[in-house]
């Protein structure tokens, strides 16, 4: 599907920043199914687990577009935001708005349909590109959906129908992200406006306590 980023007993070694792409966390069952529980853009962290001291997690974070990233060793990070209340409070702000998602996404999966699914992920990953168009295949598509590709072939091909989109060699176009809007489901609505408004708010923590603690250097 990807490059994967943790090793593969799940362990981390480095927290990354994305600057732009797409991370994927990838939930894999014993029979080999596999389903995207969150994922990942220029929002957020990978590796934010270690600051409970959880350096190991049984998911696979996997690029599936790919993009920039800026990395930091797990024991610096900790240093860093032992030290530091802005970023301390930052990164405990994304984790709540992390968890909301992957709440939202356990949802999304039992009660929407497969149209309404396909939607939101485009549309989210719309959002997280750089321009109006990111490499996908229908097989990983279906793979991130917990679905047959032959069903997801079929969803793309309505949107398709109505110039919604438009792919061509494992290369997605969003034509139309208002009208996909409509035909998604409310959780990509929703998903947005509460990472909008926590990591908003973290970010107004973190410039209140910036203010007052002053520059803090790395610690040696």
């Amino acid at each position: 599907m990807g490059q994967a980023i943790n090793d593969r007993d799940g362990r981390w070694r480095y927290a990354l920043f994305p600057e732009s792409g797409v991370i994927s966390v990838i939930s894999l069952l014993q029979e080999g199914r596999t389903i995207e529980v969150a994922s990942i853009g220029r929002e957020g962290i990978c590796g934010v687990a270690a600051l409970a001291g959880i350096d190991q997690l049984p998911f696979r974070y996997v690029v599936h577009i790919p993009g920039n990233a800026l990395r930091i060793g797990i024991r610096d990070l900790l240093e860093i935001a032992e030290v530091a209340p802005p970023v301390r409070h930052r990164l405990l702000h994304y984790c709540v708005a992390f968890t909301s998602q992957v709440m939202q996404n356990v949802a999304c999966a039992g009660l929407h349909s497969l149209e309404q699914r396909c939607c939101r992920w485009l549309l989210t990953t719309y959002d997280r590109s750089e321009s109006g168009r990111f490499p996908v295949t229908h097989e990983v598509l279906a793979r991130l959906l917990g679905t047959r590709r032959s069903s997801v072939s079929d969803t793309l091909k309505k949107l398709r129908e109505r110039r919604l989109i438009e792919y061509h060699r494992g290369l997605m176009t969003i034509l139309n992200p208002s009208s996909l809007e409509r035909r998604s489901c409310e959780c990509y609505r929703f998903l947005a406006n509460i990472h909008d408004s926590i990591l908003d708010r973290s970010s107004l923590i973190a410039n209140k306590t910036m203010g007052k603690a002053g520059q803090v250097e790395h610690p040696r």
